[in-house]
């Protein structure tokens, strides 16, 4: 249960008590079975902190947040005109090469940290490095090219798992990735880990100005949040390197999850000690833009970053994602 208490936030667990000021929180995260008092949500609002609200999978559900967002009309118009022309394709171009990137220089990572056992990544990187100069020939509307560019993400989506979970304990090894449900262990650790970084994104997105309805790659749909999809792919690989990580790291324990004949949940144990893991790998610093940075900020800044692309009318190709490390 969360309570307010004069300007702290107060967390109760059975007899246990803690009292955290409202000023160093930035956001309120509610799994199902949480409960929090009104009080603590004006406290929230009160203080620019936006309250998040998770389904059972990890997903946003809905949220409450202060409502001084930022946007404007027209950085609205702006990337309405941009769905339609090329400023828009190069926008998605560069979420998927930079997301694929990420990949490939994670298997390497992990490959430099096995040797001997080269032949399990190899054939994955090739993959995944044939997508990437796949997506340099694509240079039509988005609308032309939509089924192209979902191919060669797939492929190279398809190797990149395959690779890793060949390197997973043989406990937790899988056949792909599964959604909703998910069908084992890591997909459900994967899946709540993203549905996390959907509602940071989605905050991101609001705080730039931009609208998390109009998206680019991901078609427009009633209650889609189609430019969350489209911004979330860069910043997926931090939710593939907590994953990976607990897995390989042997943190992760059998009873951390309900396992049923079709699907696979994270349960009550599991579900705080991976939100745990998550933030603190959100909180690390890593070199972005020749300065260290927090990954949970550079969510932010690149959201504004494609903001002000929109406002200046550029195609994007010299300011977007130029990221070296994640």
């Amino acid at each position: 249960m969360l309570k307010q208490k004069d300007e702290c936030f107060r967390l109760l667990n059975g007899d246990n008590k803690l009292d955290v000021a409202a000023s160093r929180i930035e956001s309120i995260v509610l799994s199902n079975k949480a409960m929090i008092s009104t009080q603590a949500i004006v406290l929230a609002l009160e203080n620019n902190v936006d309250v998040i609200f998770l389904d059972g999978y990890g997903n946003p559900i809905g949220r409450v947040w202060f409502s001084k967002m930022g946007s404007t009309a027209l950085i609205r118009r702006k990337q309405l005109e941009a769905s339609e022309n090329q400023i828009g394709t190069n926008l998605v171009l560069m979420l998927i090469k930079q997301k694929l990137t990420n990949q490939r220089d994670f298997l390497k990572k992990l490959k430099y940290s096995r040797p001997g056992k080269e032949k399990l990544f190899d054939p994955s990187i090739t993959t995944i490095e044939n997508s990437i100069t796949s997506l340099d020939s694509v240079n039509e509307k988005i609308d032309e090219v939509r089924g192209q560019l979902l191919g060669f993400e797939g492929s190279a989506g398809r190797a990149y798992f395959q690779c890793i979970s060949k390197i997973m304990p043989e406990t937790y090894q899988f056949k792909g990735r599964s959604k909703r449900p998910a069908e084992d262990p890591f997909n459900a650790v994967l899946n709540y880990c993203y549905g996390v970084l959907y509602s940071k994104v989605e905050k991101a997105c609001i705080l730039a100005g931009l609208d998390p309805f109009v998206g680019f790659m991901h078609t427009d749909n009633y209650n889609k949040k189609s430019l969350v999809f489209d911004l979330i792919e860069p910043f997926r690989i931090f939710a593939e390197q907590v994953s990976v990580y607990l897995f390989t790291g042997k943190k992760v324990k059998k009873d951390f999850f309900d396992i049923r004949s079709k699907s696979t949940t994270l349960n009550q144990k599991g579900k705080p000690f991976v939100i745990d893991e998550l933030y603190k790998h959100l909180e690390e610093s890593v070199r972005y833009r020749n300065r260290n940075v927090k990954r949970k900020h550079i969510l932010t800044h690149e959201a504004h970053r494609m903001a002000n692309i929109l406002l200046e009318g550029g195609d994007g190709n010299d300011k977007w994602l130029k990221i070296k490390e994640f």
